[in-house]
């Protein structure tokens, strides 16, 4: 299953347009916000103690990228497990009539 390469999420009561890449084995999401906001372009990094963050790239706007992190952490959890409760149905098999 892969996950949705740009979708949109809602970040302080806008929404906000998502792109994910991959550069050098990272994943890289890019954030274009409607108006005037410069876009902004995250990642998850591991600090000395490996504990992971989220960070802008370049540095400078750590609370925007925390905050848009976790709103695309969650959006993609969510999405993965919309995904595997899909239903399927057996086409082979006749409708029943409701008619009859």
């Amino acid at each position: 299953m892969e996950d949705p390469k740009v979708f949109d999420v809602e970040l302080n009561g806008q929404s906000v347009r998502v792109s994910e890449h991959t550069i050098k084995f990272a994943r890289v999401f890019h954030l274009v916000y409607p108006g005037s906001p410069p876009p902004l372009n995250i990642t998850i990094a591991e600090n000395t103690d490996g504990v992971k963050f989220w960070t802008s790239i370049p540095e400078g706007r750590q609370e925007e990228a925390e905050l848009a992190g976790k709103v695309i952490a969650a959006y993609i959890r969510e999405y993965r497990r919309n995904q595997l409760c899909a239903t399927t149905t057996d086409k082979k098999l006749p409708a029943p009539n409701l008619f009859g």
